[in-house]
């Protein structure tokens, strides 16, 4: 009987994996791919507009008119840009990677008038193609791959990282909280996280250093805050460890003074 055969049957359901499912095929390029001098024209017509833009006059405003008194830096780090050539060849997608491009740099000015010196520049990102990298290096910047750039943010470097993942931020906190973060407010990632613990380097900033909000320019830089220390606070990502042993000798040294501590 066929259809009692057919009911016997039994089928093994698949077990139950960990495992992450494969990352998605890369795009495939639909437009013509750019050289580096096109980029760069491209680059040179976006920094025009840029200049006469009210994001730009607020942003060098606000280095210029705060930084004397905040933390100084000497080196600056500048994750996850996106690309300048996409594979669709989409416009609005190549003037928010240009506008937060200029932004980063207008921003490196003003913080060299301050320093009076040259600020090295870090880029990483992976969607960087070749024409890209050769742009970016002919304009004297650094092209590394994943980790250098994040395991270069020092306590004195400006970390730049608009609209990146969780993970990204928590890396290149780890080591140290930078003078000067410009990414994703803690009040944006403290309304949407579940983990208590993830993101901890942009709590204690949010915490402890100035903040400000980026100025806007439609939504190329929406949630995104610039936190500066003070200058003379101490910087750490571990949770204020150098705070509590200052505290701790502080309090040892008042003790020896009135002789309780013998």
């Amino acid at each position: 009987m066929p259809a009692a055969d057919a009911q016997e049957w039994t089928f093994p359901k698949p077990k139950k994996t960990r495992r992450r499912p494969p990352p998605p095929p890369a795009p495939q390029r639909t437009s013509p791919a750019m050289s580096a001098s096109a980029i760069r024209a491209e680059h040179l017509s976006a920094k025009r507009d840029w200049a006469s833009s009210p994001c730009c006059t607020s942003l060098r405003a606000l280095v210029a008119s705060h930084g004397p008194v905040l933390s100084p830096v000497t080196s600056a780090v500048c994750l996850g840009l996106g690309t300048f050539d996409p594979h669709d060849g989409s416009c609005e997608s190549k003037r928010r990677t240009h506008r937060q491009f200029i932004a980063f740099l207008t921003m490196v000015e003003e913080l060299e008038k301050l320093a009076g010196t040259k600020i090295e520049c870090i880029f990483q990102e992976p969607l960087f193609t070749d024409a890209e990298r050769t742009f970016l290096t002919g304009m004297g910047y650094r092209v590394v791959d994943h980790p250098v750039a994040c395991r270069a943010v020092t306590a004195d470097s400006l970390l730049y990282g608009v609209h990146l993942y969780r993970e990204l931020y928590e890396e290149a906190l780890r080591a140290a909280l930078p003078a000067v973060f410009v990414g994703t407010d803690w009040d944006t990632w403290d309304g949407v996280l579940l983990e208590r613990e993830a993101v901890q380097g942009v709590r204690r900033m949010h915490e402890r250093y100035e903040r400000f909000a980026f100025p806007e320019d439609g939504i190329t830089f929406s949630s995104t805050s610039v936190y500066w220390r003070p200058r003379g606070a101490l910087a750490s990502s571990k949770g204020g460890g150098e705070e509590h042993g200052r505290a701790e000798n502080e309090l040892v040294d008042r003790l020896d003074k009135v002789g309780l501590n013998a």
